[in-house]
């Protein structure tokens, strides 16, 4: 069974508020003000390629696009492959979701990876697999981010 959640416990998504001026708020704001869109959560890795971390991007996918909902980062995991820390984030992410399954709950994706070590990241650019600068340190497998000084 996933531990419940009440309003004044600090958010499970990370964000460092509590839940209610958080996930709790938005959802209620949400259901207010616009459908339900899906979400889906897409693995990779923060940072560069000889400095990264395992990322995981949640993506609230709309009509006719998606935009990105948060990014939450593995910090105490520092790796010199971009191709690993996705494969990290693959795994953990797959067990974050094994766990949903057998107790039905969402809340416990989002305390299942913040027990993991995973830390939302406020601020991030996507690489663009294009740039001639990333191009060769990138493969088609995972979303690859930096912080914004970087680009």
């Amino acid at each position: 069974m996933s531990p419940k959640i009440r309003r004044n416990d600090p958010c499970p998504c990370g964000s460092g508020k509590k839940y209610k001026k958080c996930c709790l708020e938005n959802r209620s704001q949400q259901r207010q003000t616009t459908p339900q869109g899906r979400f889906r959560f897409e693995p990779g890795s923060y940072g560069h390629p000889e400095r990264c971390m395992p990322s995981i991007a949640c993506l609230r996918d709309g009509d006719d696009s998606s935009e990105y909902h948060f990014v939450v980062v593995k910090p105490d995991t520092v790796l010199d492959s971009p191709d690993r820390a996705n494969a990290i984030a693959t795994e953990d992410l797959t067990a974050a979701f094994s766990t949903k399954k057998s107790t039905g709950g969402d809340e416990a994706v989002a305390i299942f990876l913040r027990e993991r070590g995973y830390v939302t990241v406020d601020d991030f650019n996507i690489v663009d697999s294009k740039s001639e600068s990333t191009a060769s340190w990138m493969d088609d497998d995972g979303v690859h981010f930096v912080a914004p000084s970087v680009i």
